[in-house]
């Protein structure tokens, strides 16, 4: 079981590897309703000098509930590890725009303090970074603000920390 995992962290850590060098682009500053009910700003969480973990997210899917805690934790640490979080909130399964009633319940029921902006897969579209294949999808943002990697699928909280290593060593 253990190689098996290890072989899952191999491929995934090539395929940010392959995507980093696609991407390398900054996120549009899309006006955005936050789980606190005001217009937020994407920049105003992504690139400031921090990575940011941004993590496409349902209230109603499945491996998303099961990848909030992790993603909480990585929050939670943020002044230490230099890495922030955004959550970007859709409905699943239809993909249409997120619920805030939904949301904001979810994010109570799951202790979920990590902020939160409503979007569908068409906003995920204007980000101009592909189609939303499904949730999750975890989008790491440079300090610059530009997308380092996508991918679909939970993310173990180790393997994103090797890529921001890695991204960071070869940058210096």
């Amino acid at each position: 079981m253990k190689s098996l995992n290890s072989l899952r962290a191999f491929l995934f850590l090539l395929s940010l590897t392959f995507t980093s060098s696609l991407l390398a682009q900054a996120l549009p500053n899309l006006k955005l309703m936050g789980s606190d009910g005001k217009e937020h700003k994407i920049h105003d969480y992504v690139g400031n000098g921090k990575w940011t973990v941004v993590v496409v997210w349902g209230p109603k899917c499945p491996a998303c509930t099961a990848e909030m805690p992790s993603i909480q934790g990585i929050y939670d640490d943020r002044e230490t590890t230099n890495i922030n979080v955004l959550g970007l909130v859709l409905d699943y399964p239809t993909f249409g725009y997120a619920k805030l009633k939904q949301v904001q319940t979810f994010e109570e029921d799951y202790f979920i303090s990590f902020p939160s902006l409503l979007i569908s897969s068409a906003i995920y579209f204007d980000l101009d970074i592909g189609m939303l294949r499904g949730t999750p999808t975890l989008i790491l943002v440079d300090p610059k603000g530009e997308v380092s990697a996508v991918q679909l699928g939970a993310v173990p909280r180790k393997t994103i920390e090797q890529h921001i290593a890695k991204y960071n060593a070869k940058k210096q």
